[in-house]
């Protein structure tokens, strides 16, 4: 084999620099404790957007009480309208619940079945 057509390897030593920064930031102790605030700022965030949610959806709700007269296969009745279009919404955020629970169960289905697969070749 001539100088030419020899694999290229990495050197010996490639990569100890980055064991090496890895290990000092474990060691760093602000390290951990920059994630847990940052952990928390999210939560309350999070905290924060749903609260303004459920304001904006009460005002909806309190602005929009016209009876409206509902009717469904054979049942009809009368309901606020807010109240009407907040069942709507939550019959179709659990429909997408569905939709998107059983995709989930089908890739991981999919995914034991090839490791199963996997396992039983190799």
């Amino acid at each position: 084999m001539s100088a030419e057509q020899q694999p290229v390897t990495a050197p010996k030593n490639s990569g100890k620099h980055l064991r090496r920064e890895r290990a000092e930031r474990k060691r760093t102790p602000g390290a951990w404790r920059g994630h847990a605030q940052a952990w928390t700022a999210r939560a309350w965030l999070e905290i924060a957007v749903g609260a303004g949610l459920v304001i904006v959806l009460l005002i909806f709700i309190l602005q929009n009480t016209t009876q409206t007269e509902i009717a469904f296969l054979p049942w009809s009745f009368t309901m606020p309208l807010g109240v009407a279009l907040l069942f709507a919404t939550i019959g179709g955020v659990l429909v997408m619940a569905l939709a998107g629970g059983a995709r989930i169960w089908q890739l991981r289905h999919q995914h034991a079945r090839a490791a199963k697969q996997n396992r039983a070749a190799g």
